[in-house]
């Protein structure tokens, strides 16, 4: 394998641990934004509690996805930077609208609740921020990106805008399904699990009707990655499929666990399903993974050094997860959030 594939490997499942992690969190934004009736409050405080402080922490994918694209594939990142542009500027300003919220309504003497204007402002950030992400990947496979496009490029193609729908409606399935399992480790919260169990089968039948309209589109506005796709990536949504029907399944069985799995299985395959039919193009017509890659000793460089680093974040990212998971820290986290 050679050092450019490496990177793009190493890239790719950056890609998944943020689709999967801070995918779920941006999710519980969007449950956030539509719970309604009498256990809405109690629902808000479960997402709150289930995101913790250490959500933000789920960003560190991203920027080692931005990082490692920057340093290994310089050319290839001034073309999508320039060419995604709005699409992107509208990301970051959700990440950022939806941190800031996230304190405000949740912190400190002064915390506003789930209830409250920083609530909506959390909830619809969080849904901006995914369309936005989905979009500006679907749009790398319709050849309309280069680094003269105009800002609106991105959302000149229905394929862009009903992706960007796909991973918002793919985001509030994971999220779903987590929450039925969080929610039936509380006996405070085990009379919610019925309200995230309709929700997450809900979104998964959402998903499917999404993914199907996607499909017509991808062979009208990307026929260069669709073509690829009938090659090489019947196997991958195949699995995405299976997991995708399996995930049903266990949730109408009501096993979670299982569900979280099967669930985190299926987006996987739909990632890695687009990164087969992507390659070897970063920007379909505009920057191919070889011709836009740093020098070798460059690309050496920077996979040791990102080697290393994982050798520290994984183990620290583990022990976030497994500290704050525990009862001592879900009573942290609820202790000082309102008043």
């Amino acid at each position: 394998m050679t050092a450019v594939n490496l990177l793009l490997g190493v890239i790719v499942c950056a890609l998944a641990a943020y689709a999967l992690l801070a995918g779920a969190d941006f999710g519980a934004g969007v449950w956030d934004l539509l719970a309604r009736g009498r256990h809405a409050d109690r629902e808000r405080r479960l997402i709150a509690h289930a995101l913790g402080p250490v959500w933000e922490a789920n960003h560190v994918w991203l920027i080692f996805v931005i990082v490692a694209t920057f340093s290994g594939f310089p050319t290839a990142f001034g073309i999508i930077a320039r060419g995604l542009e709005l699409p992107l500027a509208l990301a970051l300003a959700g990440i950022v609208l939806r941190g800031a919220a996230y304190v405000y309504r949740a912190y400190g003497e002064g915390a506003a609740g789930p209830d409250s204007l920083w609530s909506r402002v959390f909830a619809v950030a969080s849904s901006i921020t995914p369309f936005m992400l989905g979009v500006s990947g679907a749009a790398l496979a319709t050849g309309k990106i280069t680094a003269d496009s105009g800002p609106l490029t991105p959302f000149s193609s229905p394929f862009t805008l009903v992706a960007g729908v796909f991973a918002v409606v793919v985001t509030a399935f994971l999220a779903a399904v987590y929450l039925c399992h969080d929610a039936g480790t509380d006996p405070d919260t085990e009379d919610l699990v019925p309200a995230f169990r309709r929700k997450a089968l809900g979104a998964a039948a959402v998903a499917g009707a999404v993914s199907l309209a996607l499909l017509p589109l991808l062979y009208q506005d990307a026929p260069t990655v669709a073509h690829r796709f009938t090659e090489r990536s019947i196997p991958f949504v195949a699995v995405a499929v299976v997991c995708g029907f399996g995930s049903i399944a266990v949730i109408w069985k009501r096993h979670y666990v299982l569900a979280r799995a099967t669930a985190a299985t299926a987006v996987v395959g739909v990632l890695l399903g687009w990164a087969a039919a992507q390659y070897p193009d970063l920007a379909v017509g505009a920057a191919t993974a070889k011709d836009s890659a740093a020098g070798p000793a460059n690309l050496h460089a920077l996979l040791i050094a990102m080697g290393f680093g994982l050798v520290v974040i994984l183990p620290a990212f583990y022990l976030l997860l497994k500290v704050f998971s525990g009862p001592e820290g879900a009573a942290a986290v609820q202790g000082p959030q309102t008043k």
